[in-house]
């Protein structure tokens, strides 16, 4: 009879957590313009990911260099320029492509992008979200902790680990003996992003 293929049926039990916590499902298209892709989300022309060897440009467009979109964050432009005023919470799963190929990495991977943009939105509630998704995903309470990064298109942005699942965090080779496994990138939507979808950064936050 067959079974479903193993990326979708993760990608859809994740989509369906978001669901129950109140996001809405969104789809974006795969071939993006640089506007959404980067310029949009605060990523700079002299940006290194805009470079020929991150990005797959593809021809055609208007004037304005076509791409294979690599990440799901153009979606986020897209919903929020097509909601107008918020509130709105949103999960977008997707395809996303990138020059990049080795024993860790693929040129076309997946992503799952999830937002919310309100009046009064905080790290608490994005930490409050990150632990009750990602409990919900591996079935058990699962630690997590937020260390400082940097993502242009977020301020202040976070990296997210996990406890190790497999040793419940006392070292094994998964985690490379240190208890903690990096899962995901967060954090808040930054200002100039919600200026480029025509939001008030000093009235809502994401």
């Amino acid at each position: 009879q067959g079974s479903g293929q193993p990326v979708q049926v993760g990608l859809d039990e994740r989509t369906a957590i978001c669901a129950q916590m109140g996001f809405a499902g969104a789809e974006g298209p795969e071939i993006e313009g640089e506007f959404h892709n980067f310029d949009a989300l605060n990523i700079p022309p002299e940006h290194p990911a805009r470079a020929m060897h991150d990005t797959f440009f593809v021809e055609g467009g208007d004037g304005e260099p076509l791409l294979l979109r690599t990440h799901t964050s153009p979606v986020q432009i897209r919903a929020m320029l097509e909601a107008g005023e918020p509130p709105l919470a949103v999960v977008a799963p997707g395809r996303v492509y990138r020059c990049d190929h080795d024993v860790t990495h693929s040129p076309m991977f997946h992503q799952l992008e999830v937002f919310k943009v309100d009046r009064g939105v905080s790290m608490a509630h994005l930490k409050g979200v990150l632990k009750h998704f990602l409990s919900a995903y591996f079935e058990r309470d699962v630690p997590i902790r937020l260390r400082p990064s940097y993502f242009p298109f977020t301020e202040p942005s976070a990296e997210v680990d996990i406890g190790c699942v497999l040793c419940s965090g006392s070292g094994c080779r998964v985690c490379k003996q240190t208890g903690w496994i990096e899962v995901l990138g967060s954090g808040m939507i930054h200002p100039n992003v919600l200026r480029s979808a025509q939001i008030d950064p000093e009235a809502y936050s994401g």
